[in-house]
């Protein structure tokens, strides 16, 4: 009953910040909702969602101006401001840093993109991936098949930070070998389904598109690991599927890979903003 009524609060804050995302919320703000005092409430959420409550009311902000650049044609200051900032030029820093790549760029890859089946993705991506011979750590994922697509991020335990520590993507149906360095990890797992397309899954988070799961990790030097991880349906408190990691650098090697014609060199990223590729450490 405690753990239901955690989960219950961390809900009713997180749908609060979903219907005022254009807000300036605070802290106390959000406290309010449900209520209880700013230290217990942020303690209270961290520990239900993994996320601080910045974090994830900054993912959720992000995976909303994802859906717009796809989905509209909307200026990038119009939808900036559209999700809580008063300035374009920090929307677009924010945006670069956890997504990767700049918003102009995202949609044209996006949209590129859109249609493709996870399936085929899938195979493109098994015939080109370079082979991790010898992994610290290799993720089994109980009930993934072979056309699907695997998503893995690792945090380092106790980070506070936006950027996962590692993360990577795999075809699924086998064990997904990931590149990471000793320490503590806290595991999420995004698995699209074959029949599913990757912007249906990372940007409309249509509800039959993914599953996700998540697991604690401990690499030791010198040594290997095998993990297990279930997932199953997104519960209201899990964090927005793009919130894994850099994916719009994942959109960008999938239409490449999907031959898209009209396909054209990705532009830098912004200062410090996180590379993806099929594997990063």
């Amino acid at each position: 009953m405690v753990e239901q009524a955690r989960e219950a609060a961390t809900a009713q804050a997180i749908d609060h910040m979903r219907r005022h995302l254009a807000e300036p919320l605070q802290l106390a703000d959000l406290a309010r909702v449900v209520p209880f005092s700013p230290f217990h409430f942020h303690r209270l959420f961290r520990d239900v969602t993994t996320m601080t409550p910045a974090r994830f009311l900054a993912a959720l902000r992000m995976a909303e101006a994802r859906r717009l650049l796809l989905h509209t044609g909307r200026t990038v200051t119009a939808i900036s401001g559209h999700v809580g900032y008063t300035s374009a030029g920090t929307f677009t820093t924010q945006f670069s840093r956890l997504v990767g790549t700049t918003p102009g760029h995202f949609r044209q890859v996006a949209r590129l993109l859109a249609g493709h089946p996870c399936h085929v993705l899938a195979e493109r991506l098994h015939s080109t991936a370079a082979e991790v011979t010898r992994p610290r750590l290799t993720l089994h994922v109980p009930g993934s098949e072979s056309g699907d697509l695997v998503l893995v991020s690792l945090r380092g335990k106790g980070r506070v930070t936006d950027a996962p520590t590692a993360w990577t993507v795999a075809a699924g149906g086998a064990a997904v070998p990931v590149v990471a360095r000793p320490s503590a990890y806290h595991a999420q797992i995004v698995l699209v389904r074959a029949d599913s397309t990757l912007t249906g899954a990372l940007v409309d988070e249509e509800p039959a598109s993914y599953l996700v799961g998540a697991a604690e990790i401990t690499l030791t030097p010198g040594g290997t690991a095998v993990g297990r991880v279930v997932v199953g349906p997104p519960r209201p408190t899990d964090p927005p599927a793009l919130a894994i990691g850099p994916v719009g650098r994942v959109i960008e090697t999938f239409t490449r890979l999907s031959g898209s014609p009209s396909w054209r060199e990705p532009e830098p990223p912004a200062a410090g903003a996180a590379l993806a590729t099929t594997a990063i450490a």
